[in-house]
């Protein structure tokens, strides 16, 4: 009887430490998948649910909860978003105006190592939003979701760092 008691007392302890722990990083987990890695609020709150899972089960191995839990989050965001993009349907026609001038570059760009070479020549929101339409294969509309702006202006900004990427690496000497 005593080891029982003893058992649920410990067991007790184990769940208020974890309580403090959530309590003390969801918020911080959310709003870093959010920000950092541009994913919705709803799949940020189940990649931090189940990084408090394993927390959870590990949690008498570890010294550093905070570091931890920041390096696990990132981790599953990671492969969250690898996982994604393998299951993301390339978009429909949409009737999209692509610039003539483009159609080499365009066609030649997600399928060749090109490519990240000339992501690394044009500024950090251009590589979003080339990344997340011809990577990832987000549509026009899915751009401007997720850059929280106008299907319009996605379209504009993509064909401008279109441009800019086909420009900035050409100057390099390269075809």
């Amino acid at each position: 009887m005593a080891a029982e008691v003893h058992a649920a007392t410990a067991l007790d302890e184990r769940t208020d430490a974890f309580g403090a722990v959530y309590a003390d990083n969801y918020q911080l987990l959310v709003s870093t998948a959010i920000k950092h890695y541009h994913i919705s609020e709803l799949d940020a709150e189940s990649l931090a649910h189940e990084v408090f899972l394993a927390y959870f089960l590990k949690a008498s191995e570890i010294e550093n909860s905070r570091a931890w839990l920041i390096s696990a989050l990132c981790n599953a965001t990671k492969y969250f978003l690898r996982t994604r993009a393998r299951h993301v349907p390339l978009a429909e026609e949409s009737g999209e105006i692509v610039d003539p001038s483009l159609e080499d570059f365009h066609d030649a760009l997600p399928n060749s190592m090109v490519a990240r070479e000339a992501f690394g020549c044009v500024s950090a929101k251009c590589q979003i939003a080339l990344r997340l339409r011809y990577l990832e294969g987000y549509s026009v509309p899915e751009v401007a979701t997720e850059l929280n702006t106008s299907a319009k202006y996605a379209q504009k900004l993509i064909g401008k760092c279109l441009r800019q990427a086909r420009n900035r690496y050409q100057k390099r000497g390269e075809p």
